[in-house]
C-alpha cells in the first residue's frame, strides 16, 4: 500500500543575512520564512502524487520570487529574473511540522530522502575525480593545489553533512538526539555545537 502524504501548509522562504554578524560579514545566508498558506487537500497516495502537488506550486513559486524577491524598480531581465529564482523556495510541512517536499522555481522538487541533484553530482565528482587529484598532487609536491582542492571538498562534505543531518530530523520518523550523536560520535550535549565547529 502506498504511503498516505498529508500536506497543512506552504512555506515561502527567502535568502536572508545570516542573524550572526561574523557569518553575515562572510556573505552567509539563511532561509527565512517570509509567507505561509494553509492548505486542506485530501491525502497524497504516494511519492508520484507528492512530487506532482509539488510541481503544480512552481507557477505561484515564480510569481512569488518575482513580485518578493526580484530587484525592485529595476528594468526586468533574464538573469535578473534567474537571481530571482534562486533566493525563493517552497516548503511543503505537513501538520507536525515536518518536511514533505521541497520545491525550486526552476522546477526542481526535492521530496523525502533524496539528495539535491546537483549536490549529488558534486559528491560524485569529489569521489571519483577530486580526492584522486588531491593525491596526485600530493605526490607530485604541488601542496597548495592539494590544500585549495580538499578546502572544495570540505565544503562539498559540509554541504552533505548538513543535507542529511536536515532529512534526518526533519523527516516523519525523525532520528533521535541519541541517535544522532552515536552516529556523529559525539555527546548528545555537543550536538546543538558540533555542526558550527565548536566542539571536535
Amino acid at each position: 500500500m502506498a504511503r498516505q502524504f498529508r500536506p497543512e501548509r506552504v512555506e515561502y522562504d527567502v535568502l536572508t543575512a545570516h542573524p550572526d554578524p561574523v557569518a553575515a560579514a562572510t556573505g552567509s545566508t539563511r532561509w527565512a520564512t517570509a509567507a505561509v498558506d494553509a492548505v486542506t487537500p485530501g491525502p497524497l497516495p504516494g511519492l508520484t502524487a507528492l512530487k506532482e502537488y509539488a510541481l503544480a506550486l512552481v507557477p505561484r513559486l515564480r510569481d512569488f520570487a518575482e513580485h518578493v524577491a526580484g530587484p525592485r524598480g529595476d528594468v526586468s531581465s533574464p538573469a535578473l529574473r534567474y537571481g530571482a529564482y534562486q533566493s525563493v523556495r517552497a516548503m511543503v510541512r505537513d501538520k507536525d511540522g515536518h518536511a514533505l517536499a521541497e520545491v525550486r522555481a526552476d522546477g526542481r522538487v526535492l521530496l523525502p530522502g533524496e539528495l539535491d541533484a546537483d549536490l549529488r553530482g558534486k559528491l560524485n565528482g569529489l569521489v571519483n575525480v577530486g580526492l584522486p587529484m588531491v593525491t596526485r598532487a600530493v605526490d607530485q609536491g604541488s601542496y597548495e593545489t592539494a590544500l585549495e582542492s580538499l578546502v572544495k571538498a570540505r565544503a562539498t562534505l559540509n554541504a552533505m553533512l548538513q543535507a542529511v543531518l536536515n532529512m534526518a530530523i526533519s523527516g516523519p520518523e525523525p532520528l533521535s538526539r541519541e541517535q544522532l550523536a552515536a552516529a556523529l560520535r559525539v555527546q548528545p550535549a555537543d550536538l546543538d555545537g558540533w555542526y558550527a565547529g565548536r566542539t571536535s
